[in-house]
């Protein structure tokens, strides 16, 4: 969000879609929208700029920036804001502190009762589904899975176009396989929020905001314990807890799923969850899992130590993973001992109990791995990493 003013409004652009937008003013200016199918256009609420302001938070606080909306905003969400985020983020970005101005509007007391959460077919996304999709609690199942296009298809390896249209398709096939309702939403606001990975946490969420109508809980699946909360500008889910109570308001309680657990005690949920077999997918670089990146390798050294990896042959190269066994496995130590790589400290332990590594094999992941770092970051990034993974 820039220094300046937005107006919010409830458009349609395109034919089966429906579209809230808001015109930004400032340094960087033009229209910030949300898109939905036409059928969940009734859920938006152009009469308040809560999701826009919440969307553009993370940023302006890095840039310094205030905000100024003749849009009114949600009086408790305001006032959460205000009070507790802001100072939280000005400290965290080492930023001047901004102001929010926006007039008032009492909190929204209209919605359709739906309960949401993401399905990105990851173990976090995967472990929501299987925990809250049938609870001792009617109100609190699950009735939405979710597809946000907020920045995380821009971060991969592949175009972005192609990760969007493969994980559109994977989420729509696992809600016809399982009967469940899905909701895509569009958005242009990683043109105005780019540094997705810092703080997505807000992204999502604000996303959920845009219809306020429609959701009276939504679940954001933690990828962290809350026994390793801190605040850090690496990235805000770290503190996911705190961000999401201070973004709850009116109807909508967000709640941060998963946070109870390890990453560990997630997939071997997903182990018993047949569904998973079919469409697991944790890579972050790839449509399809590559089955060699940190992310895949992490799953993978979990569904080795519960001696589940057969099960998931459909999504993962089981038979390279094998092949290369005892390189993988050095690598879980180097990146637990070089990288402070929280999930590879959890498993090392495990792993080592069942395989064992030899010297050998240790040092010459580690001169590997190492030389590998320093071909694509700085001194100064890696002092900086390392750093927030010893708090």
């Amino acid at each position: 969000m820039q220094e300046g003013r937005k107006e919010g409004r409830k458009e349609g652009r395109k034919e089966g879609v429906s579209r809230l937008s808001a015109t930004l003013s400032g340094a960087k200016s033009g229209e910030l929208f949300f898109e939905v199918a036409e059928k969940f256009g009734k859920y938006f609420a152009p009469e308040r700029a809560d999701c826009f302001v919440a969307a553009l938070l993370p940023q302006a606080a890095m840039d310094g920036t205030n905000i100024v909306s003749r849009v009114p905003v949600s009086e408790t969400l305001l006032f959460q804001l205000n009070t507790f985020v802001v100072p939280v983020l000005a400290e965290l970005y080492g930023a001047r502190k901004i102001t929010i101005e926006a007039p008032l509007i009492a909190d929204n007391a209209e919605t359709a009762g739906a309960v949401g959460t993401g399905l990105t077919c990851g173990v976090d996304s995967l472990y929501t589904v299987a925990e809250y999709s049938k609870t001792p609690f009617p109100r609190r199942n699950l009735t939405h899975l979710c597809l946000f296009n907020v920045g995380s298809h821009n971060i991969a390896a592949e175009d972005a176009e192609e990760i969007e249209k493969f994980r559109i398709g994977l989420a729509e096939r696992f809600c016809a396989e399982n009967g469940c309702e899905f909701l895509r939403a569009n958005s242009n606001l990683h043109d105005f929020a780019p540094r997705y990975q810092q703080y997505f946490t807000v992204l999502n969420a604000a996303t959920a905001m845009a219809l306020p109508r429609l959701f009276s809980a939504y679940y954001s699946s933690s990828g962290f314990a809350v026994r390793g909360f801190h605040v850090t500008a690496v990235d805000l889910a770290h503190a996911e807890i705190f961000f999401l109570e201070m973004l709850s308001a009116g109807t909508l309680k967000f709640y941060s799923t998963g946070s109870e657990v390890s990453r560990f005690e997630k997939t071997k949920r997903l182990a018993e969850f047949p569904p998973a077999y079919n469409f697991l997918n944790v890579c972050n670089l790839h449509a399809h899992n590559c089955s060699c990146c940190i992310k895949c390798l992490r799953t993978l050294y979990a569904l080795d130590i519960l001696g589940a990896l057969d099960r998931f042959a459909a999504v993962f190269d089981i038979a390279d993973y094998r092949k290369n066994h005892t390189r993988y496995i050095a690598e879980c130590w180097v990146r637990k001992v070089f990288a402070k790589d929280s999930f590879c400290k959890e498993l090392w332990p495990m792993l080592r109990k069942k395989y064992g590594l030899s010297p050998f094999h240790a040092a010459r992941e580690s001169i590997r791995f190492i030389r590998s770092r320093l071909k694509i970051y700085s001194f100064s990034y890696i002092r900086y990493r390392l750093r927030d993974a010893k708090r």
